[in-house]
């Protein structure tokens, strides 16, 4: 079992509340990978020699045979198992693993198959010239991110140490392609099929007004990745850039601007989360919603009595200036929450001391939140701290017993394999 046993109590599933099963999943995951982890060393024996002693023409031939399935099923795990543990040359001297130390961690349960897959790779596309030291120390690192890390955050600590160890990349091209390039061809329907590249600049600028045309609109539940994928989102957003142009005053700017609401709400209900809101005096929403949409939308509140009844009507207000998101923009270049990759015209800016209880709308009492984990952070066990001017979260008990503080570090600056 791991180490996390005694966490949970000895109950039946059904007695546990929502934290106890989630904390027993998490338990469950662990003792799976150590014990997949025991597959690999049982399987990288069998490389070593024993498939063919066996009659196997490979090792993943004879492991397919063994689970029933067919090679292409097993051809991961296998090459999993050979990577993590060491093998025997002629003679029976050990040849080391080529990821010795992700091989241990996998053993605890610490990291799970495709954290290791990912770290091998690194490992494997790192030039030959790098001394067996800092490899080991690139290993090391790699690993301490991937105790804690989701794989879009290690695949950014992958690609920073590579690039770190291997500053000049792949060899260039004989002949370097156009900065900027375009082709079409028309079928005989008389669609046409485009294809081509842009330069990292002309690209940002283009993903800048596409990104956001091409999101699924929240106001229609049916616009959701089984009706229109997001290659058919992609040519609807083109073409509404087409239509709209970059200069048109309703195309998306760089800020992210909200749109002008009007909630309907008392006071006392918006503090105390309870109760319903009136969201442009049409649809109703709960005051939870109402409290995210009061982190960073341009909202026209009407104040109401204890009977219903209006009282004052007041003014649109900014909460959130232009020239705040923008230093947002600049200190958290994108979604705060740790291990995610949303950019800064994706995001809300939340109030780490709600508004309403007295928070300040000024650097220091804001952050950058996607639409996603803004909710999550308002409804769920999730905590939010500034410390030295920079957004600290921690997860919930179920997640880390320890409950250690995480950051985001795919917007930070490049780490050092060290």
């Amino acid at each position: 079992m791991s180490e996390t046993s005694s966490l949970v109590p000895q109950r039946e599933l059904w007695q546990l509340t929502a934290r106890e099963k989630a904390a027993a999943l998490r338990e469950e995951l662990m003792s799976l990978w150590q014990q997949e982890s025991r597959v690999y060393r049982i399987i990288a024996d069998l490389d070593n020699g024993g498939s063919r002693e066996l009659g196997y023409p490979s090792t993943t031939a004879l492991v397919a045979e063994i689970a029933r399935t067919s090679s292409a099923a097993v051809r991961k795990m296998v090459a999993r198992a050979i990577a993590l543990n060491p093998s025997h040359g002629v003679g029976g001297a050990e040849i080391p693993a080529a990821a010795p130390l992700t091989g241990q961690a996998a053993a605890e349960g610490a990291i799970s198959p495709q954290h290791t897959d990912a770290i091998v790779a690194a490992l494997r596309s790192i030039p030959a010239t790098v001394s067996a030291a800092e490899r080991e120390r690139t290993e090391k690192t790699l690993i301490d991110l991937a105790r804690n890390a989701g794989m879009p955050e290690l695949a950014q600590g992958c690609q920073r140490l590579r690039d770190t160890l291997d500053p000049d990349g792949a060899e260039p091209r004989d002949t370097p392609e156009p900065a900027r390039s375009m082709r079409w061809h028309t079928r005989k329907d008389g669609s046409i099929k485009f294809d081509g590249y842009l330069d990292p600049v002309s690209g940002a600028k283009t993903l800048a007004l596409l990104e956001p045309l091409a999101a699924a609109r929240k106001d229609d539940p049916s616009d959701n990745p089984l009706v229109r994928g997001q290659a058919e989102r992609n040519g609807d957003a083109f073409m509404e850039m087409v239509t709209l142009a970059a200069s048109h005053p309703d195309s998306p700017n760089r800020s992210g601007t909200r749109a002008d609401l009007i909630v309907t709400i008392t006071l006392n209900d918006l503090k105390a989360k309870l109760g319903k809101a009136c969201l442009d005096m049409v649809t109703d929403i709960t005051a939870s919603e109402a409290r995210i949409l009061a982190c960073d939308c341009k909202i026209i509140p009407a104040i109401l009595d204890s009977a219903g009844q209006p009282l004052e009507m007041g003014r649109a207000k900014r909460l959130v200036t232009e020239a705040i998101r923008y230093m947002l923009a600049i200190r958290d270049r994108g979604c705060a929450f740790p291990g995610c990759t949303r950019k800064p015209r994706h995001c809300e800016a939340h109030h780490v001391l709600p508004w309403h209880a007295g928070g300040k709308t000024d650097l220091g009492n804001l952050v950058l939140l996607c639409g996603y984990h803004h909710r999550l952070l308002h409804n769920s066990d999730w905590t939010l701290r500034m410390v030295n001017g920079m957004p600290e979260f921690t997860p919930p008990a179920f997640l880390d017993p320890w409950r250690k503080p995480r950051t985001n570090t795919i917007h930070t600056a490049q780490p050092r394999a060290a």
